[in-house]
């Protein structure tokens, strides 16, 4: 599932391991930029509303109901979605930013990774607060794993030992646990993501100490890019050839590399 190739691409190689549609604005610079990106659909309509449109090139999408929608959904309305994405997610459970009751995040969570493994599909996770449990689950059900933006203080040995995938959060500037998971996952499972503009923004106000948060996908991709880079020894360069590569060959197309 390599990008198509582009005639005067930028020469910093670019991707977003996990984002929301966003603004027609944002779709279109990642569109335009050759920023191969993996679009979450997180329910029915909006999964509905995406996939509705024509393909565009370097946005993929990828499906799963989310925790926060556990309550408002079903899974069975929610599955000719699963069905239509080639990556399942983000799936998962959150008792931090959720009031959906456990129990039930739950059984939809595990119902979908039983999905994913029977489908053979790739999974993009959100562990919010349930970063134990859900790496427990994830040793019954064998398959290749993406832990979206981990910030968690504890718990990151388990998903190393799983050889997860992680994508880095925009938070890595200042945040010590995600800088902590940046320096400590192996190189062929490392990628970047955004969360989608609205969560930069987040980010940066979230900060210690007042950040300004770039205006752009490109920008906020690179800043990360950069730090990552700096965390690893690597040119920023390196950094995007490196991530690209993770996300196109190893995390979609289960490649080693």
């Amino acid at each position: 599932m390599s990008a198509p190739a582009r005639t005067g691409a930028p020469a910093l190689c670019l991707s977003d391991a996990h984002t929301h549609p966003g603004t027609p604005e944002e779709l279109s610079e990642r569109c335009e930029g050759a920023v191969l990106s993996l679009i979450c659909l997180t329910c029915p309509p909006q999964a509905e509303a995406f996939l509705a449109k024509a393909a565009r090139p370097y946005l993929i999408p990828t499906a799963g109901l989310h925790p926060w929608k556990a309550a408002s959904f079903s899974l069975e309305e929610m599955k000719p979605w699963l069905l239509a994405c080639p990556v399942i997610g983000e799936i998962g459970m959150d008792s931090v930013w959720c009031d959906v009751p456990l129990k039930l995040q739950e059984d939809v969570f595990t119902a979908q990774l039983e999905l994913a493994a029977q489908w053979k599909r790739p999974v993009i996770l959100h562990t919010k607060g349930q970063e134990k449990t859900i790496a427990a689950h994830l040793r019954r059900y064998p398959n290749r794993y993406l832990v979206h933006w981990y910030s968690c203080e504890s718990g990151l040995e388990d998903y190393l030992a799983l050889d997860c995938y992680f994508s880095i959060g925009p938070d890595v500037t200042w945040n010590p646990a995600v800088r902590a998971a940046a320096a400590r996952v192996p190189a062929n499972r490392l990628l970047i993501e955004t969360d989608g503009m609205s969560a930069v923004r987040w980010a940066a106000e979230e900060a210690p100490s007042p950040e300004t948060p770039p205006e752009t996908v490109r920008g906020s991709l690179e800043r990360t890019l950069a730090e990552v880079a700096a965390i690893r020894g690597l040119t920023p360069k390196q950094a995007g050839i490196l991530t690209r590569q993770n996300l196109t060959d190893g995390f979609l197309l289960g490649k080693s590399v």
